[in-house]
């Protein structure tokens, strides 16, 4: 049997309960000595583990609007590939990819290839190549979790990677978004006050699916309070942290949605 730590790594990353049924259907179809095909039921298991998972990851309808989608002719609906690509870049275009993330669409699929070749290698036993000694049915099932666990490693290598392109590049419009909607707790200790400097230190993409991407910045706003009358004005200038969350349409994430951004200004070193 595979490592336990293996065992629960692969655990671990499972969606649901089913999924974990599987994975323990799949590992103790193995013990059983008497059975002269328990490699070829634990590799279909695996399969099967494994196309559940990416089904809940990236479910049919939600990659096939993407608009990079094309069908396989040889395949009805997305192809496991696809959906590993659907829980990278969601619903971005190639356009977006490649002229603002400066990453090639092509990347992510070669990127994804070998994890894939490598988990079919190891979940296929053939007659010609039938396992039967304790030694093959252990390398057998050793093989197939790392494989698995090499596509999950894989797939967050390369989210991670659109992930943060994204974050940086969408910087610049969070700052228009800010500077541009009203903030109720600068309203609240000045009548009138100037946006100046937004400083973004840490952008966050929430999610990416087929339709929207929701992120999250935080960091630094400078900003100029206006006080007195008007022949005697008073202008304090100050700086406060702030947290925004907002949302925009996959096909155009630079255009946040005003109505779905909300900023919280922490302006208690003010009132202190």
């Amino acid at each position: 049997m595979p490592s336990q730590e293996l065992v629960d790594k692969i655990k671990d990353r499972l969606p649901d309960d089913f999924s974990r049924r599987q994975l323990e259907g799949a590992l103790a179809v193995l013990t059983q000595d008497n059975n002269p095909a328990r490699a070829n039921q634990s590799a279909s298991s695996f399969r099967e583990l494994t196309a559940h998972v990416l089904e809940l990851m990236a479910p049919e309808a939600e990659v096939m609007r993407c608009q990079w989608f094309k069908q396989d002719a040889n395949v009805e609906g997305p192809t496991r590939r696809q959906r590993a690509l659907y829980t990278c870049r969601g619903g971005l275009t190639d356009a977006f990819l490649k002229t603002k993330l400066g990453i090639k669409p092509e990347t992510l699929h070669s990127g994804l290839g070998p994890a894939f070749q490598e988990l079919n290698k190891r979940t296929h036993v053939r007659p010609d190549t039938e396992l039967t000694t304790e030694q093959e049915i252990e390398e057998f099932a050793e093989n197939a979790l790392a494989a698995l666990d090499d596509l999950f490693v894989t797939i967050d290598e390369m989210k991670d990677r659109v992930a943060t392109a994204l974050s940086h590049a969408l910087s610049g419009a969070a700052t228009r978004a800010f500077i541009n909607q009203t903030i109720s707790e600068l309203d609240e200790i000045s009548g009138k006050y100037e946006t100046g400097g937004v400083l973004i230190d840490d952008p966050e993409v929430l999610s990416v699916d087929a339709d929207r991407i929701r992120c999250r910045f935080t960091g630094t706003v400078s900003v100029t309070l206006m006080a007195g009358g008007k022949h005697d004005p008073v202008d304090f200038k100050e700086s406060f942290p702030f947290e925004c969350t907002t949302s925009a349409p996959a096909s155009t994430p630079e255009d946040f949605d005003l109505d779905d951004t909300v900023i919280d200004v922490d302006t208690s070193s003010w009132r202190e």
